[in-house]
């Protein structure tokens, strides 16, 4: 009757054990997923033109931001960046952006970072992000409005990507370094899916075992 007692405590903590390393695994995939995942923005090349997403940050964060777009075909130097300027509103910032210069051999469909300029439109670049609270905490919007655009790009179609704060190569800051274990959540829960599946072998053995007592 005691070994019998100790089996049903144990299996319990066990079966207690198991579930919160569930929910945990769970809460951490999804908080990795948003704090890694990159949203895009839909936007047209023409002065006026504006785009809007809702954001979700866990801590304050600046933006990150980058232009995709596809030159024409038209005979022109593709070496020349024409040029792309953007406001950036956040419910604590204001700042205007511009696209860099592409990095990398001139191709059909380009890339380029966009940074900050101080509003008197200087090109005083600061560090190619908007300010470290741009994005707080929580539930908040960015909106992006083009505010110039050279004529070689004017109505293109074009996206801008806000970059997360945890990147493809598992790189982050460090405010977000208790997420970075969860980039490994799949072996994480194959691991439990046997535990569990140990644990209810256990479980179905204890009960026929009492079983088989009460009949005796």
């Amino acid at each position: 009757m005691k070994g019998e007692t100790v089996a049903r405590v144990t299996l319990w903590l066990l079966w207690s054990l198991w579930t919160l390393a569930c929910i945990v695994l769970v809460l951490g995939a999804l908080a990795n997923y948003l704090a890694s995942r990159t949203q895009t923005l839909p936007l047209v090349l023409q002065p006026g033109a504006t785009a809007e997403i809702t954001v979700y940050r866990f801590i304050n964060d600046p933006l990150r931001l980058r232009l995709r777009l596809r030159y024409a075909d038209d005979g022109a130097d593709p070496a020349i960046d024409p040029e792309v300027r953007l406001r950036a509103e956040t419910p604590t910032d204001q700042t205007e952006f511009r696209a860099k210069t592409r990095s990398g051999a001139p191709e059909a469909e380009t890339t380029r970072a966009l940074e900050s300029v101080e509003r008197d439109r200087f090109a005083a670049s600061y560090f190619g992000y908007g300010r470290g609270d741009a994005l707080p905490r929580g539930r908040s919007s960015l909106r992006l409005t083009v505010l110039e655009v050279d004529p070689a790009l004017a109505g293109r179609a074009a996206s801008v990507d806000l970059l997360p704060p945890m990147d493809v190569l598992k790189l982050t800051d460090l405010d977000y370094l208790w997420l970075w274990p969860f980039f490994f959540w799949q072996p994480v829960a194959l691991l439990l899916l046997i535990a569990g599946g140990g644990l209810a072998t256990a479980s179905i053995a204890l009960r026929g075992w009492q079983r088989r007592r009460r009949v005796r």
